[in-house]
């Protein structure tokens, strides 16, 4: 939970990687902001797969870094997946946990349709648990390997605002194609005001459905996962004014 910025994307040209990172590390230097380049990431095993050149930034210790990772072809790479490509036992093992795990949501959501079907009382917020498709094969680790993202939720709306503009300056100057997508619609928009408004309300409904989980967690007696969802609904029911 928390408003995340995804982007994806390619250079215009992948020779360009070199004064990106000049560019970006000289930037990162201004603003005070840690920074490593791909080497030394590798030689920290940050990274732990071969093949890609870039750089990270650290803008905020509340901010989670934001990758600025390349392929041969200029792509925007999410090392983690990337990484999975080449590792076949270590993704043979994500696919496996991942499959158990939408299994049992499955298991959860089959047994909790009704919490689907009805809505929370008031427009109360509530958490569902949605039925998940089959674990993801193969494919899935190449699309992931293509998108980047970063949480700013944590670090507040100026961090983010810094954010958006480091990833604006990249797509005008290195990445005319470059995709972004910010759930506060603060890089389409610019409005600092709906920013500030939207990390506040997430930040109240995060503190609420803590809240909540830990109310419906001291009920007595043994509870089943699809009881302990509906008795935290009814908690945030109750706690809903208080988003306001």
């Amino acid at each position: 939970m928390g408003i995340s910025i995804a982007y994806s994307g390619k250079l215009r040209d992948p020779a360009l990687v070199p004064e990106l990172v000049r560019d970006l590390a000289d930037k990162a230097e201004s603003a005070g902001w840690l920074h490593k380049t791909m080497k030394e990431l590798v030689d920290e095993k940050r990274v732990t797969c071969s093949g890609l050149e870039g750089i990270t930034l650290y803008p905020h210790r509340e901010c989670e870094p934001v990758h600025f990772h390349f392929d041969e072809e200029g792509t925007f790479t999410n090392h983690y997946y990337h990484a999975l490509l080449s590792n076949t036992e270590m993704a043979d093992m994500m696919r496996q946990a991942l499959a158990e795990s939408a299994a049992l949501t499955r298991k959860i959501a089959r047994s909790s349709e009704r919490s689907h079907t009805e809505p929370g009382r008031g427009g109360a917020p509530r958490i569902t648990v949605p039925e998940l498709p089959e674990a993801p094969g193969a494919e899935f680790f190449k699309q992931g390997s293509r998108y980047n993202w970063t949480k700013t939720q944590f670090a507040g709306p100026k961090v983010h605002v810094a954010v958006c503009a480091i990833l604006r300056y990249v797509k005008e100057r290195y990445a005319p194609d470059l995709e972004v997508k910010d759930d506060s619609g603060y890089f389409e928009t610019g409005d600092y005001a709906k920013l500030e408004a939207e990390l506040a309300y997430i930040e109240r409904l995060a503190s609420l459905t803590t809240d909540a989980i830990q109310a419906a967690a001291t009920s007595k007696g043994p509870m089943t996962l699809d009881a302990l969802v509906n008795r935290i609904n009814e908690e945030l029911a109750e706690a809903k004014n208080k988003l306001h």
